[in-house]
């Protein structure tokens, strides 16, 4: 089993309402599309201004080129969703009442060497064993 953060712009889709409306989504999978199975757990980070972790998910399948995603009416431009690979996941924990914030998590002892903290550009990063179980002490000490 892996770990990833995979990392949402609220600039290309309405990536809130989708975490609080849907049980599952399928994310635009940009780089390691033969590492990422399913099974593999997920951090969902959302940049922008308020960048943080909003829920946490599960792999699902594997990651497939798709024309279109089933769930294209999230994205708000959906030309940049079209023939692209994309795995399903499933939402595990969903945490948009209380986000574990980037502006905190950069000043955790373990945290502030995730990938996507320290090199935000992309959309799919790898995560160590140690960060995920740290993130997961943080959810339950909130």
């Amino acid at each position: 089993m892996q770990y990833w953060t995979f990392q949402a712009n609220p600039k290309y889709s309405n990536i809130k309402d989708a975490i609080s409306k849907l049980d599952s989504i399928y994310w635009l999978v940009t780089r390691y599309t033969k590492e990422i199975k399913p099974s593999d757990n997920v951090l969902i980070w959302i940049a922008g201004k308020d960048a943080g972790i909003y829920a946490t998910a599960k792999v699902i399948d594997t990651p497939s080129f798709m024309d279109e995603p089933p769930d294209i009416d999230i994205w708000t431009m959906p030309i940049r969703a079209k023939g692209k690979f994309y795995a399903p996941v499933k939402f595990t924990q969903k945490l948009l009442d209380k986000p574990l914030l980037k502006n905190k998590l950069q000043f955790d002892s373990v945290l502030y060497k995730l990938q996507v903290i320290q090199r935000p550009f992309g959309t799919n990063f790898s995560v160590t064993y140690s960060e995920w179980e740290r993130v997961q002490e943080l959810i339950t000490s909130v």
